[in-house]
């Protein structure tokens, strides 16, 4: 009887910032504050054109409660993403002002104060 030698496969070790995206991004600017009590925070900044008063915008998004994280609206169809001319009051005013100058392809935190959302009223109930 021979013995077959075995080999042992080296196991190779990636470094993992190299192969390994991070799980949630970080911030590349920090949060502004806009006149109208808007802040914004870039996650990702896009490379294409920035968004302008009258141009037809396509976007997903998640609403939550700054106050509890509570998530109230949602929008990540692929097939089916919001979309509206901004400027024009199809949407809420703090939404508009927070994508004002945002580049397309980008990510963006907004947090949007109750005047500028859906006020005391909210937008309904459950």
């Amino acid at each position: 009887e021979s013995k077959a030698s075995k080999k042992k496969k080296k196991k190779s070790k990636k470094n993992p910032t190299e192969t390994e995206e991070l799980s949630r991004p970080t911030s590349l600017t920090r949060e502004r504050r806009l006149p109208s009590g808007v802040t914004v925070r870039d996650l990702l900044v896009g490379t294409g054109a920035p968004v302008k008063s009258g141009k037809k915008l396509s976007l997903h998004y998640t609403g939550s409660l700054v106050s509890t994280g509570k998530v109230f609206d949602k929008n990540h169809s692929k097939q089916h993403p919001l979309v509206f001319r901004q400027g024009t009051g199809e949407v809420i005013r703090g939404l508009e002002r927070g994508l004002e100058g945002m580049k397309v392809g980008g990510e963006r935190v907004i947090s949007i104060p109750s005047k500028l959302g859906y006020g005391k009223k909210g937008a309904g109930v459950d």
